[in-house]
């Protein structure tokens, strides 16, 4: 425990704002312990240090391997399905309900049923729309007043992170000679972003495509945003992973559809899940995505002017799918503003079959990018994958076990698709 804890909590008796970690703030104020502070650690047997390279710009050691972040504070965030929020009830009847972000696109208060205060609409804006707010290293949370109804999404710093975003200094380089063994900070980004509007996770053919498209726009522009600044503060070897939870089964901890990215500044290496897709690529006498037939076209589900959907021959879960812009290019924020609407129409197209055929509606939908300052011939591609139940040999290693074979689970969707 480091020595100026009880200073801090005795000059401030008072609860300070912003709260200990909220939005990622570390400051002398609202310092509470090094055991609450957010840390990252590679798990010693499965890591390798990285030797190729093209992978990152830092002199540095760097890893592959399997690594968790370590944050506390998500405990506290608000899990707002309650009682009266059924996972099967009927989306019509749930649409326009409040939730947590109300405060914000409203600017209202929002109350806990014993009448006491939940949230007072306080947050940090990166992008609402594609126009830059708030600097994605300020310290200063805001209240606004109610978005403007024109306003299709806005992108927040996530109020309960699992990476610190601003720490003071002095603060930090106390820490970093007190923290356990095998640990260091978890620096980095949590973004956050949501619909003007109300929209249920688990009712994805609800939401309007160009609303859809707005998150996805509004995310690409706060990506870039944080990483024009992330530069500026001298930081680089940046990892980018942009995803979805939709239901609570597959971490989702809010009603309303809402997509989050987690931007690592640690510069420390990337998983080893993601050095296999830069090992594979870079071995590739040409990019398996743009010349691979995905068995003569069995497995293809769905194909547009600009993404490709088809079962991946090796599903991590059943249904498990894959998709990809046919430009050959690196990143999420690499995105045009046609591709962007293409895929939002062609996701709601994909979700609504799926439900159709009664595929679990808890669903994850992950980016996989090349990070920033790697050079790395990269295909940006997607997973959308249903929950499962998986057993322990699956959590042993990097396998899974799935029961239909792709091919019918492309036969299946493209006939409904079809009608």
């Amino acid at each position: 425990m480091i020595k100026i804890t009880n200073e801090y909590i005795d000059k401030n008796p008072e609860e300070p704002f912003p709260k200990f970690m909220e939005w990622g703030i570390i400051n002398k104020e609202n310092f509470k312990s090094i055991n609450e502070v957010p840390i990252k650690r590679w798990d010693p047997l499965s890591t390798v240090v990285i030797k190729k390279k093209g992978f990152g710009l830092r002199k540095e050691i760097r890893y592959s391997g399997r690594f968790s972040y370590i944050s506390p504070i998500r405990s506290e965030r608000p899990h707002d399905y309650g009682d009266d929020l059924k996972e099967d009830q009927d989306c019509s009847k749930i649409m326009g309900i409040s939730d947590i972000f109300t405060s914000i696109t409203e600017g209202k208060p929002i109350y806990n049923k014993d009448g006491s205060l939940l949230r007072d609409g306080s947050t940090i804006i990166i992008t609402e729309d594609e126009i830059r707010r708030d600097n994605p290293f300020t310290s200063t949370p805001r209240k606004i007043d109610v978005l403007d109804p024109s306003v299709k999404a806005v992108t927040l710093i996530n109020r309960y992170p699992s990476m610190i975003r601003v720490i003071d200094p002095e603060l930090k380089n106390t820490l970093e000679k007190e923290l356990p063994f095998n640990s260091k900070l978890s620096l980095g980004i949590n973004l956050l972003t949501i619909s003007r509007n109300f929209y249920p996770a688990l009712c994805f053919d609800l939401i309007p495509e160009d609303v859809l498209a707005g998150i996805f726009l509004s995310m690409k522009a706060a990506i870039l945003y944080s990483v024009e600044e992330a530069i500026n503060n001298d930081y680089y070897d940046i990892l980018i992973s942009p995803f979805f939870n939709i239901g609570r089964k597959v971490g989702g901890s809010q009603p309303r559809i809402h997509s989050q990215v987690y931007i690592d500044l640690n510069g420390d290496g990337h998983g080893s899940r993601l050095g296999g897709y830069l090992q594979a690529f870079e071995e590739m006498k040409e990019c398996r995505l743009c010349h691979t037939s995905h068995d003569e076209d069995n497995r293809i589900v769905l194909k547009t002017k600009y993404w490709t959907y088809y079962a991946t021959g090796s599903p991590v879960r059943n249904y498990h799918l894959r998709f990809y812009p046919h430009e050959h290019i690196r990143r999420f924020a690499n995105l045009k503003p046609n591709q962007i609407q293409d895929l939002a129409k062609t996701l709601k197209l994909i979700f609504s079959a799926l439900d159709e055929l009664g595929v679990e509606r808890n669903r994850n939908i992950i980016f996989n990018c090349c990070p920033y300052g790697y050079d790395a011939d990269f295909h940006l591609f997607g997973d959308i994958i249903p929950h499962e139940i998986i057993g322990g040999a699956e959590m042993a290693d990097d396998m899974r076990v799935a029961r239909k074979l792709p091919e019918h689970t492309a036969i299946e969707i493209r006939n409904l698709l079809n009608k």
